[in-house]
């Protein structure tokens, strides 16, 4: 598989990408999802890890020479529908593209609680193990992703999803001060699906109707499930995430 590495395409070697598929080393990434070869929302996505770099006073390459790499490497691994993953430590700039495959099924999730308050998380950075083990773990027990809950109750985040969840008719997804990455997809259903920015408790699950997962590469899907009880997935639901999956093919 060819991937891009600072300057060039290359062989990808353990030298650069570790066995789980993750680059070598720590820095901030960017996992976008591509459509015949064309990378959905760049533009928010490249706004987000320039900003993130700055605030942590991380060097990148140009903006040209990155879309110079994106477009060689989509050339040269072509995929109908693609992970394309940005990477940028101190040492390397490193890009790679790889078949992607849509969930087919709603999803089924649960609660998974944590000892700390979570604070709030405005980077993307690898390595990304703790989320991994966490997916994995759900994924070993038959769900498909968790729903963290922090030590004072608060709804947070998944382990790769932000979520929006429709308690007493209203679309709801939780603030970023509740410990939760500002995600691409989210700010979409903000601005354009009127999805409502608020605490949310563990308690107030219990009146939760419906709810979606939110990622760059799922875009949009719906929970069936969580913790066992059945949510509806009614047009609600499946026109939210609809209108979600057109905004990412043509913004």
């Amino acid at each position: 598989m060819k991937i891009w590495v600072d300057d060039a395409l290359v062989e990808s070697s353990r030298e650069f990408i570790s066995a789980d598929g993750w680059p070598v080393g720590s820095g901030v990434f960017e996992t976008i999802r591509t459509e015949s070869l064309r990378p959905q929302l760049l533009s928010r996505h490249m706004r987000r890890v320039l900003l993130s770099a700055r605030e942590l006073s991380l060097s990148l390459p140009g903006e040209d020479h990155i879309l110079d790499a994106i477009d060689q490497l989509l050339s040269a691994e072509p995929h109908p529908i693609g992970r394309l993953r940005l990477s940028f430590s101190t040492s390397h700039f490193i890009a790679t593209h790889e078949l992607y495959k849509d969930v087919q099924n709603a999803m089924k999730v649960r609660t998974h609680h944590i000892d700390s308050q979570a604070s709030s998380r405005k980077h993307k950075t690898f390595p990304y193990s703790d989320n991994l083990q966490l997916l994995s773990q759900a994924k070993s027990e038959g769900f498909d992703e968790v729903i963290v809950i922090d030590s004072l109750g608060r709804v947070t985040e998944g382990a790769v999803s932000n979520f929006a969840f429709r308690i007493k008719g209203e679309w709801i997804t939780p603030p970023i001060t509740s410990g939760i990455l500002p995600g691409v997809i989210r700010a979409l259903a903000i601005e354009r699906c009127d999805v409502v920015v608020r605490d949310i408790y563990e308690r107030d699950l219990g009146d939760c109707e419906g709810a979606f997962a939110m990622s760059s590469l799922k875009i949009a899907g719906p929970v069936h499930s969580l913790n066992e009880k059945a949510l509806s997935i009614n047009n609600d639901t499946e026109q939210i995430c609809s209108q979600l999956h057109e905004l990412a093919r043509t913004l």
